[in-house]
Protein backbone atom coordinates (compact mmCIF):
# COMPACT_ATOMS: atom_id res chain seq x y z
CA UNK A 1 0.00 0.00 0.00
CA UNK A 2 1.19 3.18 -0.85
CA UNK A 3 1.75 6.30 1.25
CA UNK A 4 -1.21 7.88 -0.35
CA UNK A 5 -3.07 4.94 -0.37
CA UNK A 6 -2.62 5.60 3.13
CA UNK A 7 -3.06 8.84 3.65
CA UNK A 8 -6.79 8.57 2.01
CA UNK A 9 -7.51 5.99 3.77
CA UNK A 10 -6.99 7.61 6.97
CA UNK A 11 -8.66 11.04 5.83
CA UNK A 12 -11.82 8.97 4.51
CA UNK A 13 -11.63 7.37 8.54
CA UNK A 14 -11.67 10.58 9.58
CA UNK A 15 -14.54 11.63 7.38
CA UNK A 16 -16.25 9.13 7.85
CA UNK A 17 -16.22 9.22 11.99
CA UNK A 18 -16.93 12.96 11.95
CA UNK A 19 -19.96 12.68 10.08
CA UNK A 20 -20.84 9.46 12.16
CA UNK A 21 -20.37 11.70 15.19
CA UNK A 22 -22.43 14.62 13.96
CA UNK A 23 -25.15 12.03 12.82
CA UNK A 24 -25.01 11.60 16.76
CA UNK A 25 -25.41 14.92 17.67
CA UNK A 26 -28.67 15.66 15.27
CA UNK A 27 -30.08 12.18 16.90
CA UNK A 28 -29.57 13.59 20.34
CA UNK A 29 -30.71 16.63 19.64
CA UNK A 30 -34.19 15.34 18.29
CA UNK A 31 -34.44 12.95 21.36
CA UNK A 32 -34.66 15.96 23.83
CA UNK A 33 -36.97 18.32 21.86
CA UNK A 34 -39.28 14.74 21.23
CA UNK A 35 -38.56 14.73 24.69
CA UNK A 36 -39.56 18.20 25.83
CA UNK A 37 -42.56 17.98 23.10
CA UNK A 38 -44.32 15.33 24.70
CA UNK A 39 -43.80 16.95 28.44
CA UNK A 40 -44.91 20.06 27.01
CA UNK A 41 -47.93 19.20 24.67
CA UNK A 42 -49.28 16.22 25.67
CA UNK A 43 -51.87 16.05 28.82
CA UNK A 44 -50.52 14.01 32.00
CA UNK A 45 -52.87 10.95 31.03
CA UNK A 46 -51.41 10.63 27.67
CA UNK A 47 -47.91 10.49 29.44
CA UNK A 48 -48.44 7.80 32.29
CA UNK A 49 -50.27 5.54 29.48
CA UNK A 50 -46.71 5.53 27.73
CA UNK A 51 -47.72 7.89 24.79
CA UNK A 52 -44.65 9.79 23.72
CA UNK A 53 -44.14 12.14 20.55
CA UNK A 54 -41.69 10.34 17.84
CA UNK A 55 -40.13 10.84 14.77
CA UNK A 56 -39.47 8.60 11.82
CA UNK A 57 -34.99 8.22 11.37
CA UNK A 58 -35.54 6.24 8.17
CA UNK A 59 -35.26 9.62 6.42
CA UNK A 60 -32.43 11.46 8.46
CA UNK A 61 -29.14 11.06 6.93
Amino acid sequence: MSAVDQALDALYATVRADREAHRARIMGELDAIAEHLTETLLPPELRAAGVRIAYNTEEIA
